[in-house]
């Protein structure tokens, strides 16, 4: 039997056992996990790369694009003519030569509701900030240095700006 003469001895060797104890118990631990887990792959991770659609906007963002000059198509969604207004953006960036960006907004978008008045409302196109905006149930926004220099509500007015047939 080992005889201590001071109490910080006895302290040492209790911080060594106790030191040594947690250490083997790790490393068991690893051991142990090891034999039981044969199969590697339950530790890969599968990630998801997010991506950004950068031609929806939420109303709070329509003024302030990167680009100088650009379109925002205003529309419900899941509406009927959602599809319609689709392809009028559609046609207008595959056939007009230099054709500024088009934006969409979704109307459903629970964060753009709040800006929605439906067709019998009173629409703002004189808006100067985004929170006087206020929509129908289409509008096509003409944005210039983030500022709102066309407020078009109409189909035909979309289509004679937007130069498509």
């Amino acid at each position: 039997m080992v005889k201590f003469q001071t109490e910080e001895q006895r302290e040492m060797v209790h911080f060594f056992v106790v030191l040594f104890v947690v250490v083997g118990v790790v490393v068991a631990v690893y051991f142990i996990s090891r034999i039981f887990v044969m199969d590697e792959r339950l530790f890969e991770i599968d990630y998801q790369t997010g991506v950004i659609n950068s031609e929806r906007a939420i109303v709070g963002t329509i003024l302030n694009r990167p680009e100088k000059k650009y379109y925002v198509m205003v529309y419900d969604e899941s509406k009927p003519k959602a599809i319609y207004y689709s392809s009028l953006s559609s046609k207008y960036t595959t056939e007009v030569e230099n054709a500024l960006p088009i934006y969409h907004v979704d109307l459903s978008n629970s964060l753009n509701q709040s800006y929605y008045i439906g067709e019998d409302g009173v629409s703002n196109p004189k808006a100067t900030k985004v929170s006087d905006l206020k929509f129908k149930d289409f509008t096509l926004i003409l944005i210039e240095n983030g500022k709102i220099s066309k407020y078009l509500e109409t189909e035909e007015e979309v289509v004679k700006e937007l130069h498509i047939s």
